[in-house]
Parts: C-alpha cells; structure tokens; sequence
C-alpha cells in the first residue's frame, strides 16, 4: 500500500503553468530520484508533498499517521538558537508538557491532599506523565545526544550558535532534526549542496541504510547512483518514470526518445503519403476512396513530437599554446596574511591554509584540486593565478599563459548590468551578435536584457561560462564549475572541456566530474597538497589502500610534502627510538588504523540503533585509537628522518 499518492496534480504560478496532471506514488522503502531541468518545478513538487504549498488542481492522499520529513535547499533555523537547542525545538510539545507537569507538582504540593482541587491537579498530572513518557519524554534529550555525536559534531560546536556552521555543517544538522522526528518519508532537496566528499560518502552509507521512503532531488550523479532505485523526470510539465538509478535512467530514457522518434517519423511519413494520395484523388474516380482516407486521417490518435531538454551549445578554444611548464611553485604557503583576525588568532598571526611542495602544472595537465571544506582550496587556486600574494614561496607562470578564471561565487560578473552588455564588454560583437552568442547559452528573447543580478545561480553560472568562451584561455582554472547546473549542462560541460586541447585545474565536488576530466588529483590533507596520478576513482582506492597499509606506501605515492620534518629525538628516547625498525612501526600502524576503521563501523552501527551506552563506550575507544595511530605516524617519520 503507497505511503502518498500523487493524482492529476497540477501547479502554475500566474499564467505560467509548472506541471499538469502528474500521476504517482510513493511506496514504502522507496528510493526514489526526482530529475530534470532547473525551473521545471522540483522543488515546488517538493513544497506540495511536504503540505508547504497547495496545488492547483488535483489531490495528495497520504496514508494515516504518515510523517513526512522536509531537508530544503534553505535551512530554516533560528539564528539565536545553538546546534543543541535547534535538535530539542523539535520535541517542543514534550518540553511544554514537561514545565506543564513541573507547575502541576509545585500547585499539588501547595494544596491539602484530600481537598477536590488537589484531586483533580493529582487526575491532570497522571494523564499528562503517561502521554509524557509514551511519547519518548524520559528519553529524548538523549536521543538528541546520540544523534549529534552521530553526526560528529563536538561538544564546542553544540553548544555554539547553528549559524556560526559552515553550510556542510548546517545541512548534516537538518538532517539531524529529521532523524530525530522520525517520519516514515524523507524530501531531500539538494542535500548534497555544501557537502566535502568525506561528508558526501557518509551521507551516502547513511541512507541506503534508512528504512523508510525517500524522494531526493540532487544534481550529484554519483550520489544518486548510490542511493535511488527508481527516478522520475519532471520536464515538460509532466513526469517520466523510470526503474533504477541516475546511469540506467539515462540508458532507458535514450531507448524511450529514440523509439518515440521513430513512430513520430513513421506517422508523418504515413501522413505525408495519405495527404498526397488524397491531393491527388479527391475529384477523380478515387474520390470515394480519398474521403475515406480522409476521414480516417482526422481520426488518427497523432504521436507527439519528441520534446528533448534544450542544450548548451559551445565550446573553449585556446588562442595560442602554452609553454611547456604552465605554473610552477618553490616552498609555496598559502592562505590569510596577518591583518586578517580569524577566531583565536591575534591580529598579527598569518593564517597558513595549505603548504605546496615544489612541483610544476604541466601542459596538458588535467588537475582535479580537492580536500575538505575550509582546507583552502579558493584560496589556493587564487595564490596560483596571482590574486592573492603568497604567504611564503613563490609561484611562476609560464611562457604565453592565458589563464581564464571561473569563481564559484561568480565574482567577476557586474551584478548591475544586463547579459548582454556584459558579453559585449568582454568582446567586440554589436548587440545582434551577442544575442545570437547568448542564444548558445540558453538565452533567448528578452532574456538578454536581465540584469544579472535578478539571475538565478544556474543562469549567472551560464553567463560566467558564456564570458570564459570568449577569453581564448590556454588555462582554465576553475572553481566548482557545475555549482547550480542541472545534470544535463554538467554533462555537457564535461564533453566540452574534455575537448579542451589546454590545461585545466579545477576544484569540484562533483566525483563523476572530477573521474570524467582529471589525470592528475591534488588533494589538501592536514594544510598539505599531496598530487596523485589518476582520477578520483583511482585517487580513492589508492588512498584507502593507504589508510589500510603502511606509511611506507603512503610516502610512494605522494610527492615530497611541504612540511618540516620533526626534530630527531635526542638522549635516552633517541635510543629507544633505534631499538624499533621501520617494517616494526609499520606493522603497528597497519594494527592501529585497522582498528581505527573497525571502531568508525561500530560507531555508525551505534549511531543507526540509537544506542547512547554503546556510542559513548565506543568513542572514547575511538578517540584511544585515533590517538595511538598519531602516535605511531611519529615515531616512523621520526624513524624514516634518521634513516634518511
């Protein structure tokens, strides 16, 4: 029996219509992928299901004591309110009941026992403690303390204001209150938008573990492979509906419009050759036969044409090659110069992001640059490009480099002009000709003539890139460059700068991205940049194959870190450090991050079962194991320094 069924629902805002008679349902357990372009009307189908919008026409029939959990694009928390009083406003009915029995007990003992009003305060108190503690009230707060060690967040960060969260953080502490509510189905709308890699790989074995339903809309292809099993289109102001996930959706849609292509084709030839037959008989002796044609023409059911989702249509072409060596750097150190106070720093303290070995962006090169939220990597590929100074080092750029720069925040757009007096100011096209180039970038109509501040973030980013085209860049540095794109331009722009005969150097969260376009990963680990052969795939299972073996393997595969080796330890801990060999030291960093991973398991199993004894036995077990593993690391770089 579905959770929620969707029947002839129909959404418009003014004269325009979003979608019409839409027709589906929601299972239990079901996965399901919510596709298609931007402004098709996800995110208001989303509002709709949720009871935060009304629909036109139509009907939402959801199963009884159905609850339904809302992640949106926005969260919507009260700024005043810390991490921690954010996941208990969701229990705000129990914290009521709660002050309630609390004034009822000091009434009952202000009053005579055998009287009539002590009675009946007696009669409200036991009726409200058995709805109170059958509906989790003994238990709830500790509820809300599995829950966020779950999600990882410490002791500092629950007690401090939500806001002060980076948007990754604010989106694992939404998802937190819906965990805490409980509903049978989940919306996620975008919940992959802020989130690092580490943090999309957690979210990902998270939900394919959740028992209830879920519809999700992302723009994150590996994600949704992960995690759906069943998509729906939303395009046209209809639905598509499609088994499997994001790849086989794709597969299956490409047989659909093909097939759909041909009976179209087929039809119109039919019709063609009826029409002439009918031209040509109807007033001779075949007349009685073309009347009948003719009428079973105008009964004939007519296959639509095909719709397909409009298409970007570009490309990038280098005005001139590069020299060999595009960018090089010597003891490079990047991040905040002193003057900018950051929270615990005096005014005067350099704020030191990422350090850079010396090594070299070589022609050609496809570079994947990735890491955590917060590591630096804005502002690395900032220091590269010479946009900010270095705080120690030096970069070079080569001979004939053209660097064209893309900024995820969109920075070098004028918000007060139009569109298209931004591309001609970049460019020597009269207005026609610029209308015409917009018209590549889905930019039609008096569209051109929206000030780019009133865009959305997909059509600013479709701006950005329009202006990028037209710079002749032999570099292209680019910084989250599928941000607010549907999956149908992000796809399109991977075809393109996969035909991009110059150098790219990207930051991105998107795994299918970087695997599609990277040779080469630079990944920011602990304010180092550490480059690996390959792409992201082959960089994952390098690395978790590091993380399972020895520091040995570690040092292979990276490049020479930019770091200063710790001091030799001197006196009696020096010997006792040359009684132990590195193969010893190896073999127990093997033990320890073995255990380590063991723990993140249990934690995670824990923290699905709701077990508060258990996470708090296991993390201080973690913590142990976490540090024994540090410990380790030390005493063989201490080691590999002496052998040196």
């Amino acid at each position: 029996m579905p959770v929620i069924s969707i029947i002839n629902l129909g959404k418009s805002f003014g004269a325009e219509r979003i979608f019409s008679g839409l027709n589906f349902q929601i299972d239990p357990q079901d996965r399901i992928g919510l596709v298609g372009p931007n402004g098709a009307g996800k995110s208001t189908l989303l509002n709709i299901l949720a009871g935060r919008e009304e629909p036109d026409e139509g009907t939402i029939a959801i199963a009884r004591n159905t609850r339904i959990g809302y992640l949106t694009q926005i969260t919507d928390f009260q700024p005043d309110n810390s991490l921690r009083e954010e996941m208990l406003s969701v229990f705000t009915q129990l914290r009521q009941w709660e002050q309630e029995l609390s004034e009822l007990a000091i009434a009952m003992s202000s009053t005579q026992p055998d009287t009539d009003q002590h009675k009946s305060l007696l009669q409200r108190y036991d009726q409200l403690q058995v709805r109170y503690e059958h509906a989790g009230g003994y238990t709830y707060e500790n509820r809300v303390d599995q829950v966020l060690d779950g999600l990882e967040f410490t002791r500092e960060q629950q007690s401090s204001p939500v806001m002060q969260l980076s948007g990754g953080q604010q989106t694992r502490a939404a998802l937190g209150k819906l965990l805490l509510q409980e509903p049978e189905v989940l919306l996620l709308d975008e919940p992959t938008n802020h989130l690092d890699l580490a943090t999309l790989e957690w979210l990902e074995t998270y939900l394919s573990s959740w028992k209830g339903a879920m519809v999700i809309v992302a723009h994150d292809r590996y994600f949704l492979d992960k995690v759906v099993s069943r998509t729906i289109e939303l395009a046209f102001e209809r639905i598509e509906e499609y088994p499997g996930n994001y790849t086989k959706y794709l597969s299956l849609r490409e047989e659909r419009m093909e097939r759909r292509r041909r009976e179209y084709e087929a039809q119109q030839a039919h019709i063609a050759h009826t029409e002439e037959f009918i031209r040509r008989y109807k007033a001779g002796q075949r007349s009685r036969e073309a009347r009948g044609r003719q009428t079973l023409l105008d009964r004939m059911e007519r296959v639509e044409r095909p719709q397909d989702m409009p298409e970007l249509n570009f490309e990038f072409t280098a005005v001139t090659d590069s020299g060999l060596v595009v960018i090089s750097t010597q003891k490079l150190a990047a991040g905040y110069a002193n003057g900018t106070k950051l929270a615990g720093q005096s005014e005067n303290q350099d704020n030191i992001l990422v350090q850079v070995a010396d090594l070299e962006l070589l022609r050609g090169d496809r570079v994947g640059l990735i890491g955590p939220n917060g590591a630096g990597k804005t502002t690395l590929l900032r220091t590269l490009i010479g946009e900010l100074p270095p705080l120690n080092g030096q970069v070079h750029i080569g001979h004939g480099v053209r660097i064209g720069y893309y900024s995820q925040t969109h920075s070098g757009l004028n918000m007060e002009r139009s569109i298209v007096d931004e591309i001609r100011q970049v460019s020597v096209l009269s207005e026609e000709g610029a209308r015409s180039f917009l018209g590549r970038f889905l930019f039609s109509g008096d569209d051109v003539f929206k000030q780019i501040g009133s865009l959305s973030g997909g059509e600013r980013s479709r701006v950005a890139l329009a202006k990028l085209t037209l710079q002749g860049s032999n570099l292209m540095v680019l910084d989250e460059p599928t941000n607010h794109l549907d999956l149908q331009s992000r796809q399109f722009l991977e075809e393109v700068l996969g035909e991009f005969d110059g150098t790219l150097l990207f930051v991105s969260h998107d795994r299918y991205f970087i695997d599609s376009l990277a040779t080469k990963i630079w990944a920011i680990e602990d304010k180092i940049l550490y480059p690996y052969q390959g792409n992201y795939t082959e960089y994952r299972t390098r690395h978790q194959q590091i993380v399972l073996n020895t520091p040995n393997n570690k040092t292979a595969a990276r490049a020479a870190p930019a770091k200063v080796a710790p001091a030799k330890p001197a006196g009696k801990k020096q010997a006792k450090v040359k009684a132990r060999t590195l193969e010893d030291v190896e073999k127990d960093v093997e033990k320890a991050e073995a255990q380590v991973k063991s723990l993140e398991d249990a934690l995670s199993q824990a923290a699905l079962e709701a077990d508060g004894e258990k996470l708090t036995q296991l993390s201080v077990d973690y913590e142990q194991a976490r540090a024994r593993v540090d410990e380790l690391l030390q005493e063989w770089e201490q080691l590999a320094d002496m052998a040196s």
